[in-house]
């Protein structure tokens, strides 16, 4: 792997009050930290031949935990733990469980963090569903 990701820790959804401001983020409102399930989850969501920026699953995590905002940097953290933890099921299940590639595209910090075997999922079923 490019990058060791910690596949096996259990993580837990939780809102915070940003005391101060943070990237897009203002002070006073609450910010969300989903989890890598969490993120998979939502991503089951987009429609085939569609897809979400990484701003539009931060307002879907917020949502879901009632929150304002979803932290940008748990986020993309959190979505790259989600895809590896997939990558390494599917190789004994032959079969990938939520469309991380509908949320990734080839030009992402977070594509170029994922091994080469990844990123030509992505690739390649970006490409058969025409997903830009």
């Amino acid at each position: 792997m490019k990058t060791t990701v910690d596949i096996e820790k259990k993580y837990e959804a939780k809102v915070k009050l940003l005391e101060s401001n943070f990237a897009d983020m203002l002070m006073g409102q609450k910010m969300a930290i989903g989890t890598p399930d969490l993120i998979a989850k939502i991503c089951t969501k987009i429609p085939k031949g569609k897809s979400w920026s990484l701003v539009k699953i931060r307002q879907e995590i917020a949502k879901k935990l009632k929150a304002d905002t979803a932290c940008p940097v748990t986020t993309s953290m959190y979505l790259r733990i989600a895809i590896v933890a997939d990558y390494k099921k599917s190789i004994k299940s032959k079969k990938l469980s939520f469309p991380f590639w509908r949320v990734v595209e080839p030009t992402s910090p977070i594509f170029k963090k994922l091994d080469e075997p990844i990123q030509q999922i992505i690739i390649k079923r970006r490409e058969l569903e025409s997903i830009d």
